[in-house]
């Protein structure tokens, strides 16, 4: 009798077994990218933002009027033209008899307001700096240098955008693969009742069985909605980062990859990244500023001579009479000479030479904190390089372990709690992996973020 039902336990076991799905072999992501090639890469992602950033768009606009003020300032070493014309006219309002003897007189007449006259005014100024104590020439070097930084302002704008964007891109998909285990896990669960309520069926197997079965069925259904959920949620901030609607469809490509710095040494990787951080350029242009803005409040008491010339042209004349035309022509140089300004540029020079100390002092720092960041970049990749090693490993022992459980369970010499929490161990070992496989994109992302280059 025994004998029997060992039998029968068998015979069961492969009809179920054999009528399971047979689960497809996991296909490499060459074979996923060559099957669909519509997937929104990841530099795809960076393109459209920085098409679309509005952030960008005001960098851009700040490169321009930095290119103004060079122009602005240039100009007040060239040339400075101006001309200015009027003309009035006097007419008379009921004008009283003029005295006698002077009637004729059409002078008299029009300074009395008893006749009408034309007046025209013309004149042509023309007036150029000859020395302004170097001033201009540093206006202009302190403006270039301000366009340099606007510049630098724009790439590291670029480079928060691209690291923004490229953050969104890498959580999106995390949970698009996290959603995929959750699926698979569901279809384990299901598979599991089938096999709980077969084995009920055939006298071998409890009705508790079924009941843990539908249990974890229902949680299973419920984490996938909840995984779904954030899915959506990630892909609607991704389109809000890359500037589209944001429920505009997304499909990630599932093998999108940091590339790997090819830098060979930490050394190398550190001297890149002091040369190339906009941070740190930009604390080198501010201290280049400051030093200039020291030399123009040095030189203030310096003096500033010009040249003048003026051409004026005035014409009055008396209706119907004569007229009075009157042409000058000045011209001479002018000197302005603050000798003393109460040790006004003094303390504006000591000011500044203060603000050029304090510049180094945050060059200092900001280096320190560059170096921190590549040494902390570099850790993390070798951690989440270690842990995805780890990870895969943990997915091969999990399946087997799984296998071995259910084949425990249909022979009737194991329990249905074992095989739900090998279920649980093989989703949770690849969530490791994904997670693994997140923070070394990420970090590879950090790592290029500190070194100031772009992916």
């Amino acid at each position: 009798m025994k004998r029997r039902r060992i039998l029968t336990v068998l015979a069961l076991s492969s009809f179920i077994f054999n009528a399971l799905p047979v689960s497809a072999t996991p296909k490499s992501e060459k074979e996923i990218i060559s099957e669909k090639s519509d997937f929104l890469t990841l530099f795809e992602a960076i393109e459209i933002t920085i098409q679309n950033n509005h952030t960008l768009k005001l960098a851009e606009e700040r490169i321009k009027i930095a290119r103004y003020q060079i122009t602005e300032n240039a100009a007040q070493g060239l040339p400075q033209l101006s001309i200015n014309t009027s003309y009035g006219r006097q007419d008379p309002v009921d004008p009283p008899p003029p005295p006698p003897g002077l009637g004729n007189n059409p002078q008299f007449a029009a300074f009395l307001g008893t006749s009408s006259v034309n007046t025209f005014n013309n004149q042509v100024g023309l007036s150029q700096v000859l020395f302004a104590g170097f001033r201009v020439i540093d206006g202009i070097r302190l403006a270039s240098v301000n366009l340099e930084a606007s510049e630098e302002s724009y790439r590291q704008t670029r480079q928060e955008v691209v690291d923004r964007v490229a953050n969104a891109y890498y959580n999106a998909l995390k949970l698009a693969k996290l959603v995929e285990i959750n699926r698979d896990t569901l279809k384990q669960a299901e598979r599991h009742l089938e096999q709980a309520k077969k084995l009920e069926k055939a006298g071998v197997g409890i009705k508790l069985d079924v009941v843990r079965a539908e249990n974890q069925l229902v949680n299973n259904q419920l984490q996938l909605s909840q995984a779904m959920n954030n899915l959506e949620k990630a892909k609607k901030a991704l389109n809000l980062i890359m500037g589209r609607k944001i429920n505009e469809p997304v499909d990630l490509n599932p093998a999108a990859l940091v590339p790997e710095n090819k830098t060979e040494t930490e050394s190398k990787i550190i001297q890149t990244a002091l040369e190339n951080r906009s941070e740190i350029r930009q604390l080198k242009m501010k201290k280049e500023i400051d030093e200039i803005a020291t030399t123009i409040q040095s030189r203030a008491t310096w003096p500033t001579i010009s040249a003048n010339l003026s051409y004026s042209v005035r014409d009055t004349k008396v209706i119907d009479s004569n007229s009075v035309n009157n042409q000058n022509l000045n011209y001479g140089i002018n000197m302005n000479w603050p000798v003393f300004d109460g040790l006004l540029t003094y303390a504006k020079v000591q000011k500044s030479q203060n603000n050029v100390i304090q510049d180094q002092i945050n060059i200092d720092q900001m280096t320190q904190n560059i170096i921190m960041e590549v040494n902390q970049s570099m850790l993390d990749i070798q951690e989440a390089r270690e842990r995805t090693i780890l990870a895969q490993k943990s997915i091969e022992l999990a399946k087997e372990a799984l296998r071995i459980a259910e084949l425990r369970y249909l022979n009737g010499i194991g329990i249905s709690l074992d095989v739900m929490d090998q279920q649980t161990g093989l989703a949770q070992a690849r969530a490791n992996l994904v997670n693994a496989e997140f923070d070394l994109n990420i970090s590879r992302l950090k790592l290029y973020k500190a070194m100031g280059t772009d992916i």
